[in-house]
């Protein structure tokens, strides 16, 4: 299957749509390459044979024209006298592409069904192009843009405390996440593109540790009996993503963070310090479930050994932190 010409060419076709919205100043041909990711994601949805997953698939096709006419709309009142109602359209249909409070609703629908590797890059990969065009062609100074990010912040955060299923425990962590990003890019486009890759990075480590356990629900986790050296793998790598000091995913929160306070943005970086409480909360309940009432035995999983990129990753989860915040000091 990895092998597969099917495959490469989703690969290809996902590459090149963002290089082609990296390279072009143009809102059309940056629209291109959105539908061009967008095409190209569609037969990943649809790898895992199901009724859920091919739900999913058309719901997600049919959220995706929704936001790309939002853009085109956008677009085109560019030309008109009202520039400030072109941008807010603009800025609605990519807030939509990004799964951001209040329009998150069909991400949690689509990660419910995916399998872990779609879930990964519709938490990841798929959000580069719409990130990169509202650096390039918005405003971030807008009322409405801050109303977003405060409104992923606090659904990520508030919202993944009710929920029991591990999809979409990450699916609202990476919603909260939004919000960072976003904010991250309101500064410059090297400080987004750093606190994504580190976003990146802990996130992979944490998803091939479930999807090696094939682990779904939280109520699993105390059904499998973890290794030691597997426990800390998965300690580490939610404490990473959580972003507890000194992990890796601290170091561009903290960045951040100085940001928002040199720049006089008081209520963002409170709500921003509030919410990375609760999301650490709620990964403290999914490492609970793991350790403290593990040991059951009923399962023999655990004996697997992980594979290596699994180590390298949480390594560099461990080790890079400390580091960067030795080199940032």
């Amino acid at each position: 299957m990895w092998l597969s010409p099917s495959l490469l060419l989703m690969i290809i076709s996902i590459v090149t749509s963002i290089c082609l919205v990296i390279s072009s100043p143009s809102l059309f041909i940056s629209w291109i390459g959105l539908e061009l990711n967008t095409l190209a994601f569609l037969p990943l949805l649809l790898s895992k044979k199901s009724k859920l997953a091919s739900e999913a698939s058309i719901k997600y096709f049919l959220t995706q024209t929704l936001a790309s006419v939002l853009i085109l709309v956008g677009g085109l009142w560019f030309l008109a006298p009202w520039g400030g109602l072109a941008t807010l359209t603009l800025l609605l249909g990519l807030s939509i592409k990004l799964g951001a409070a209040p329009f998150h609703s069909w991400v949690l629908s689509i990660a419910e069904a995916s399998g872990w590797v779609p879930l990964f890059a519709l938490l990841t990969i798929q959000k580069i192009n719409p990130l990169l065009m509202l650096w390039m062609f918005c405003h971030l100074s807008m009322p409405f843009f801050y109303v977003v990010v405060l409104s992923s912040l606090i659904m990520g955060g508030l919202a993944g405390l009710t929920q029991t299923s591990v999809r979409s425990i990450l699916t609202f962590s990476s919603i909260n996440h939004v919000g960072w990003l976003m904010t991250a890019l309101s500064f410059s486009l090297s400080v987004g593109a750093y606190y994504f890759l580190i976003y990146l990075t802990t996130l992979l480590c944490s998803i091939l540790i479930f999807h090696m356990f094939n682990v779904s629900h939280i109520n699993q986790l105390p059904l499998l009996s973890f290794k030691p050296s597997n426990q800390m793998l998965l300690f580490f790598a939610l404490l990473s993503l959580g972003g507890l000091p000194p992990f890796l995913g601290f170091l561009p929160k903290w960045m951040i963070l100085q940001l928002t306070v040199s720049y006089s943005l008081l209520l963002v970086g409170g709500v921003m310090i509030s919410m990375s409480l609760v999301v650490l909360f709620f990964y403290l309940r999914l490492m609970f479930s793991a350790f403290m009432m593990g040991g059951v035995n009923l399962t023999t999983l655990s004996s697997d050994p992980l594979p290596f990129p699994v180590y390298f990753v949480a390594l560099f989860s461990i080790t890079g932190g400390g580091l960067s915040m030795i080199y940032f000091l």
